[in-house]
């Protein structure tokens, strides 16, 4: 697993769920069905950068296990 990270992405509420899968920015970040809560995922570096970049632009709190 080169270049791989686990991380989680942590979604606060129903309100800002539905903002992520409406918005194409932000549905495009993902690979998962996220859902109200802690979504685990592993991505390559740029995938990272990019949710570290614009998720918490909507209070969505990304971080590496």
């Amino acid at each position: 697993m080169k270049n791989k990270k686990q991380i989680t992405i942590e979604v606060p509420n129903e309100q800002i769920l539905k903002r992520l899968n409406s918005t194409p920015t932000f549905n495009r970040l993902s690979r998962l069905s996220l859902k109200v809560g802690k979504n685990t995922e592993i991505v390559n570096h740029k995938q990272y950068a990019d949710m570290l970049r614009l998720y918490p632009l909507i209070d969505v709190k990304v971080y590496e296990n």
